[in-house]
């Protein structure tokens, strides 16, 4: 089943670029390699700071352009653009302000619907001409804290989102933050990533009563620096293998299905997407018979005297968490909604360097992708699946 949801999410992000391209009538391989050769679009923003921000927030229907297509990322951002922002990359499904089904105010209703229902203090909830004017950074903070199911307001807001690391700032008081000053969509999109980076995505209802003040963390222990958007660390060949503890062998990518059968234990099981199941693992072999793509998963069954699987970096299936992979790996990964994917190219003299996902893909053939899956309200790791670009779009 999370091989299948892996899987998925890379045609779910295919999906989302197909709705804003040209794509004629093609068969689903074709589809795929057309996305991918061509990249996520991001019209108007060569050479902008924010264009590989606005690629991952497309890829994820977080933002979508307007009617023409511009994306306006340095354009002071409305209450009612913000919602549906923030709405979108917790799940919630908002039609497109552009959308020819939709009258001009008209798609203001799904946001505003969430944010009465949710008890989120909007403004253009009650007041409809406010929720085409600017949204001031305070307003923005009591939405967020607010959708995280406290209930703050004023400098109260900003200490705890400055105590959570979601402020978007590396202020240290809520003296500093200038909640009175507005910001772009760029900036509103940076924000949300933040929120990505610390497993905050989740929706959760603002409680009518205050909460207690005793929830706010000490902003004096709290490390205030951002982190970056779209951080990388290196990897080498061995960051494909899977280790373990307790006398487990390794598994190492590209061995033969027989040296692993041989240190395993054959088996004649597969899955629907033609993995074989291993007692610990799945794997999946290539044309030749190589190891192209291997996965664990968290299997609360297993007896507490198997072994710990991990990564070459030390990230161990059932322990580590969202933060710990961000600090091993970096955040260009983080895609949202527990999935963190990276994505390497192998070189001609055999490294492997970071590639973004969202530009063209000149050979899958040479691409390779490290996944893992946390959970979304413990925010600790339960997959790990490594594996050919090629395996992971269903190609072999």
């Amino acid at each position: 089943m999370t091989t299948g949801l892996i899987l998925a999410s890379f045609l779910m992000g295919a999906t989302t670029v197909a709705a804003e391209s040209e794509i004629t009538v093609l068969d689903d391989e074709d589809i795929v390699t057309s996305l991918w050769m061509h990249s996520t679009p991001a019209v108007g923003m060569d050479g902008h700071w924010a264009k590989r921000l606005f690629q991952w927030g497309i890829s994820q229907n977080i933002i979508n352009g307007y009617s023409n297509s511009s994306l306006k990322p340095d354009q002071v951002i409305t209450e009612a653009e913000f919602l549906k922002m923030l709405y979108r990359a917790m799940g919630m499904a908002i039609p497109n302000a552009s959308s020819i089904y939709q009258q001009e105010e008209s798609w203001t209703e799904g946001p505003y619907w969430i944010a009465k229902n949710y008890n989120h203090p909007a403004l253009g909830i009650d007041t409809f001409s406010k929720r085409f004017q600017p949204i001031t950074k305070l307003r923005a903070a009591e939405i967020i804290s607010a959708s995280q199911g406290v209930h703050y307001t004023g400098a109260d807001t900003v200490a705890y989102l400055i105590g959570h690391g979601i402020a978007n700032s590396e202020v240290s008081s809520p003296e500093q933050f200038d909640g009175n000053s507005t910001f772009t969509r760029a900036e509103a999109l940076q924000w949300i990533r933040q929120l990505a980076f610390h497993g905050k995505l989740e929706l959760y209802e603002r409680p009518v009563v205050p909460t207690e003040l005793s929830l706010i963390p000490d902003a004096s222990i709290v490390t205030n620096e951002l982190i970056p958007d779209f951080s990388t660390e290196p990897v080498t060949q061995e960051d494909f293998n899977l280790y373990g503890s307790g006398g487990f062998p390794g598994l190492t990518f590209g061995d033969l299905k027989q040296t692993v059968d041989n240190r395993f234990g054959k088996t004649t099981e597969q899955d629907i997407f033609d993995f074989d199941i291993y007692p610990l693992f799945s794997g999946h072999f290539n044309e030749n018979g190589e190891l192209d793509a291997w996965s664990v998963d968290l299997n609360t069954d297993t007896p507490n005297t198997a072994p710990l699987l991990s990564t070459k970096k030390g990230i161990v299936l059932g322990k580590s968490s969202l933060s710990d992979i961000i600090s091993q790996y970096g955040s260009a990964g983080v895609s949202g909604q527990g999935i963190i994917q990276f994505f390497y190219e192998k070189t001609k003299d055999g490294t492997f360097q970071d590639i973004s996902i969202y530009d063209p893909i000149q050979s899958m053939e040479d691409v390779y992708t490290i996944t893992f899956i946390v959970d979304d309200e413990t925010q600790v790791l339960y997959n790990i699946m490594v594996s050919s670009l090629k395996t992971a779009l269903g190609y072999s």
